[in-house]
């Protein structure tokens, strides 16, 4: 789903890149036990800020960061080649930004260590096919880290579509995700989860592919 003209300013404004670097980047990239010289893929790229972020806390032998929108991914491109001060001792060299479709990637299988996002998963309506894509483009022990807003909650998905909340959600663009069925989607696919947290108006994921 490609973004509102209000969204792709939201996502560049300084508020933004303070809940990604304060918030977001400590709890989604830290401690995740994967190899040195990972292939790391960014889903959603956005500003380019998550690319940065990532080389920021992992030592990457490459970065990818895709997006549906050829709009951002070219912004994400220009961000990244001038980068603010605080990303000034990070490396870009090994940073590639392409223009792909989430629900259908043309990566190959096991190709990624780690697969990471930033509040995405609700500018999706295919979000299911997602995670079934990320669980067959990660290699064998690679691991799924996200955040995404706070998630509907369970007793009020059992309204279904005609609840005033959905279509609230709805209105704005958003595509509503519950925490059950986020859950079971997850591990319908084949992921193990190992941390489902909450903090703030942020739930935080880290997920794990233990076999082929």
């Amino acid at each position: 789903m490609k973004l509102t003209a209000g969204e792709k300013l939201l996502i560049r404004s300084p508020l933004r890149a303070y809940m990604l670097r304060r918030l977001e980047a400590p709890r989604v990239l830290s401690d995740l036990g994967i190899g040195e010289r990972s292939v790391c893929l960014d889903i959603g790229c956005g500003s380019g800020m998550g690319a940065l972020l990532i080389n920021q806390y992992l030592d990457c032998e490459k970065v990818v960061g895709i997006d549906v929108d050829p709009g951002m991914v070219a912004a994400a491109g220009e961000y990244v080649s001038h980068p603010p001060k605080w990303a000034q001792n990070i490396r870009t060299d090994n940073i590639e930004f392409l223009c792909e479709d989430a629900t259908r990637p043309a990566f190959p299988d096991c190709h990624f260590d780690a697969v990471f996002l930033f509040g995405v998963f609700h500018h999706i309506k295919g979000w299911k096919k997602v995670i079934s894509e990320v669980y067959r483009m990660l290699k064998v022990g690679g691991v799924f880290s996200f955040s995404e807003e706070v998630l509907l909650p369970d007793f009020l998905s059992r309204f279904g579509r005609r609840g005033l909340y959905i279509v609230a959600y709805e209105l704005f663009g958003g595509t509503p995700i519950s925490e059950g069925e986020l859950k079971a989607t997850l591990e319908g696919s084949g992921f193990s989860i190992q941390r489902f947290e909450k903090k703030l108006s942020m739930c935080f994921v880290r997920a794990t592919k233990e076999s082929a």
